[in-house]
């Protein structure tokens, strides 16, 4: 007897459909995983913990060094929308609000675009200044300066060389350990452009942390998605390290004789995380971005606004931390903000993408807690 045909759909069949609706099921919840962790609804409340004011500067202040004595500024400036551009490096003046802007002269052979940068006092008061310089796709350096002179006399550079390393794949932020020792950020692992696209997509730890002892450059931490800003605590023993895309802070213990770092903790904050700076007191000042969608937007086109704040992190008793906001705008004022740093609250804040920087008398008491 020939055995019946079944009415149904082959067992083959239904086992395709049931992985088909099973994959389907699960990008529609990727997806709005990605909508939600990119902020694609956030925005920023206008904000300013004291008096703030929008001054017109040079092209795409990225970054922004505090000088020791709080006389002034040097900041990173780069034309972004024109990326064949020179960039500069410009000193501010933080005598008088709104102060003033003096380029300082760079070597005229040299191929300069620079990205993060990071202040360094030696014992004996000289001031080494570190940038990041993408030359080229894929020829990145750190160029070592002294900043010499004062502000009566004027300041000027003075270049000691380039540092080179097949691990700056594509540097973003720097913290200086010693007059030409540092830690870097690599936002991106290696591989062309479209995989740092597919990195962004997928959220891939493809970044790293690279440590430069002054005789060589080695990994010193990985498994991060899109690093961006980094700092030291005071005392050389906590090395900070942002990631925009986990917009979060991570925490790692340092041995200051060796260089080697410990991952130790986490702190979530409202926005994808840029460069951090410390200040005089040992705070922690940050820039973080709440929407990731409007950011990419305003560094397409210059007219779509960006929300940004920047935030104070402090400890406090019994090891705890401390989040306050002393700015925040929707992008009217400034878009996609990409620096904060104080000295003796004055607060200077810039952009990447803009023309401007906020320039900031912070009230203390007025800064407002981020939950």
């Amino acid at each position: 007897m020939l055995p019946r045909r079944s009415r149904g759909q082959p067992a083959g069949g239904r086992l395709i459909r049931f992985w088909w609706r099973a994959f389907a099921v699960a990008a529609v919840v990727y997806v709005g995983y990605i909508v939600w962790q990119g902020g694609a609804w956030r925005s920023a409340e206008p904000f300013a913990a004291g008096q703030c004011m929008a001054v017109d500067s040079p092209p795409g202040p990225a970054d922004i060094a505090m000088l020791p004595d709080g006389s002034g500024a040097i900041i990173s400036s780069q034309d972004r929308r024109e990326p064949g551009s020179r960039g500069h490096l410009v000193f501010y003046d933080l005598t008088n609000r709104p102060g003033r802007f003096t380029q300082l002269s760079v070597p005229d052979a040299m191929a300069f675009h620079p990205a993060g940068i990071s202040l360094y006092r030696a014992e004996d008061g000289r001031l080494f200044l570190q940038v990041i310089n993408r030359r080229s796709e894929g020829n990145n350096t750190v160029e070592i300066f002294t900043l010499d002179g004062d502000r009566s006399t004027g300041f000027s550079l003075h270049h000691r060389g380039s540092v080179a390393s097949t691990l700056f794949v594509h540097p973003a932020g720097i913290v200086a350990a010693g007059p030409e020792s540092f830690y870097l950020t690599n936002d991106r692992g290696s591989g062309p452009r479209w995989m740092h696209m597919v990195e962004n997509l997928l959220q891939l730890s493809r970044s790293t942390v690279i440590y430069h002892d002054g005789r060589g450059a080695r990994v010193a931490a990985g498994d991060i998605s899109f690093a961006n800003g980094i700092a030291l605590s005071s005392d050389g023993g906590t090395l900070l390290v942002g990631s925009t895309l986990w917009r979060m802070l991570l925490v790692y213990t340092r041995d200051p004789g060796t260089g080697t770092l410990f991952r130790a903790g986490s702190l979530a904050l409202p926005g994808g995380v840029d460069k951090i700076h410390r200040d005089e007191q040992g705070a922690f000042w940050l820039t973080v971005l709440p929407n990731a969608f409007a950011t990419i937007g305003h560094m397409i086109n210059p007219d779509k606004q960006a929300p940004s704040m920047a935030l104070r992190i402090t400890t406090t008793g019994g090891g705890g931390t401390a989040v306050t906001e002393a700015y925040g705008n929707p992008g009217d004022e400034i878009s996609a903000a990409s620096s904060a740093a104080q000295h003796n609250n004055r607060l200077l804040i810039g952009a990447g993408f803009g023309n401007r920087i906020i320039d900031c008398a912070v009230d203390p008491a007025k800064l407002k807690p981020v939950n």
